[in-house]
């Protein structure tokens, strides 16, 4: 049985480092498809290997594992962790650590356990705050997530359909499909194309949505304001909806400012000093308390560097020389 074991880890160490032989991934499915055991620790080694920062936001490194999981996942099923588990945690320690690499976002993989006739699996990329990360899905759509952003697909995703959920930030450059059209649900709404360029920012603490469309057209639908239907936008159109006044607004201006922040800028068009000061914390990973309401709804127009440090931009931002800043731990207080 130890054998067994210490062949199977090796066979995982090749796998995870992309090195494993035409025979040797043989050989691993023939040990998924014989012993339950290790199908269990199968499933908990990818877990651990896809949650440590690993960028496997190629396609091909997707096909593969999507490849491998369809193959074994029919003749076998979940079952709770055997004491060889406990016992080889050294091994898969060191597997994990081998083939760990830093990269600016998380990478997750689970299987939906409330739908056993499908059991399908799920992706979902974080770009945790302070930080962007660029995403090639597997029909060559490239999506930008903005700080504290997440992205979420299934393994029909391409095949069945294209949709997608996305949390906070994203940037799309959506590849032309006429046969499927591409849908990115948010919290309030979802946005339908066929192949475009837009920029959605839907974080779950801010009251409004914006969508700016760069290139193409885009149908917004909000399922629950029947009365309004599907909204057609055209390029350079910026929509607005207030998720507590549920208050609908669209208009023209400059859509591609919306994408700065993919080149480390941030552009603002009469945005709030209370509304900058949100972008900043996903940013800098702080939080900006402002005490005068005053501050609070000054307008401010331009753009922001942000290879600056955070003293230097709201020293930017403070014109009149108004402001008086001082920190205490991540707490950044203006008076």
């Amino acid at each position: 049985m130890q054998s067994e074991n210490k062949d199977f880890d090796d066979l995982m160490i090749d796998y995870l480092s992309e090195s494993i032989s035409e025979r040797d991934q043989q050989r691993l499915f023939e040990f998924l498809n014989s012993n339950v055991d290790l199908k269990a620790r199968f499933d908990e080694m990818i877990k651990l290997h896809a949650v440590s920062f690993i960028p496997l936001f190629e396609v091909e490194k997707q096909a593969n594992y999507k490849r491998l999981i369809q193959q074994i996942k029919e003749d076998v099923t979940m079952v709770g962790l055997s004491r060889s588990w406990a016992n080889g945690f050294r091994q898969i320690a060191a597997i994990v650590i081998l083939v760990i690499s830093v990269s600016a976002s998380l990478f997750y993989v689970y299987r939906d356990i409330t739908s056993p006739s499908d059991a399908s699996i799920c992706y979902e990329t974080i770009a945790p705050i302070g930080s962007q990360t660029k995403i090639i899905l597997p029909d060559s759509t490239v999506v930008w997530l903005n700080s504290g952003s997440s992205l979420k697909y299934n393994q029909s995703f391409g095949k069945k359909n294209r949709v997608v959920t996305l949390s906070g930030e994203g940037y799309f450059v959506v590849s032309k499909d006429k046969k499927k059209q591409f849908t990115v649900h948010t919290e309030f709404l979802d946005v339908n194309d066929i192949g475009t360029i837009f920029n959605i920012k839907s974080y779950k603490n801010d009251q409004e949505i914006t969508i700016n469309l760069i290139e193409g057209a885009v149908n917004v639908y909000l399922p629950d304001n029947k009365d309004t239907g599907t909204l057609t936008m055209k390029p350079n159109d910026k929509f607005v909806y207030n998720k507590i006044t549920k208050k609908i607004d669209c208009f023209q201006t400059d859509a591609s400012r919306s994408a700065f922040w993919t080149t480390g800028k941030l552009c603002f068009v009469d945005a709030t000093i209370e509304q900058i000061s949100k972008d900043l914390e996903r940013k800098y990973n702080v939080k900006i308390r402002i005490s005068n309401n005053k501050i609070k709804n000054e307008l401010f127009s331009g753009s922001l560097n942000l290879n600056m440090s955070l003293k230097e931009i709201l020293l930017y931002i403070d014109v009149d020389k108004k402001f008086k800043i001082s920190q205490l731990g991540d707490t950044i207080n203006i008076k």
